[in-house]
């Protein structure tokens, strides 16, 4: 049987699909195909499974989960009809949407978190360099107005001084004018 339409299976997703371990369905490969079983390999020698495969072991699975022997649900998988097995009741393997593993969801998801805290630290990096600035854009203004009335208060300083300077100077050249006056 040619599956050239199809897409072809490894073990691993076979099993995650079939909810088996990947020892029980590589077991279940190998009684298959002793009792003429046969399954599609690829260039590597490796079994691909295809939707045929699939039904074969869920009907192993169910044989063996109502205490069928297993060789004796082998033997009568082997026996049957499956591209026409459970057609109405069993769901596509092969469906428009991608298969995703487990693995590969949480890979995804921890791509799309890192990027999202990235991000997020990425914005509040811009803000706080945004706050950062403007809060030296403040204290600049601040600066500058502080200096500038520190100059004002000294230069009020000084002209108070110098006026001060000039009462004294007149106050002395009173004082001689008196004392010139009365000679003392």
């Amino acid at each position: 049987m040619s599956n050239a339409s199809e897409y072809g299976y490894f073990a691993k997703a076979v099993a995650a699909q079939v909810e088996v371990a990947t020892s029980t369905l590589r077991r279940w490969s190998i009684d298959l195909e002793k009792a003429g079983y046969i399954f599609e390999r690829n260039e590597k020698d490796q079994r691909i499974y295809y939707e045929r495969d699939f039904k074969a072991f869920r009907e192993i699975k169910k044989l063996v989960n109502n205490d069928v022997l297993l060789s004796d649900a082998i033997n009568a998988v082997v026996a049957m009809d499956l591209d026409g097995l459970n057609a109405a009741q069993t769901p596509s393997v092969h469906r428009e949407e991608t298969r995703l593993t487990k693995q590969y969801i949480e890979e995804m998801l921890d791509d799309k978190i890192n990027a999202a805290i990235q991000h997020a630290f990425d914005e509040g990096r811009r803000q706080a360099q945004s706050e950062l600035k403007e809060m030296m854009d403040k204290l600049e203004r601040h600066s500058k107005e502080r200096d500038e009335n520190l100059m004002s208060v000294i230069r009020s300083i000084q002209e108070e001084k110098e006026e001060v300077k000039n009462l004294i100077a007149a106050s002395q050249e009173k004082k001689s004018f008196w004392q010139r006056l009365f000679g003392k």
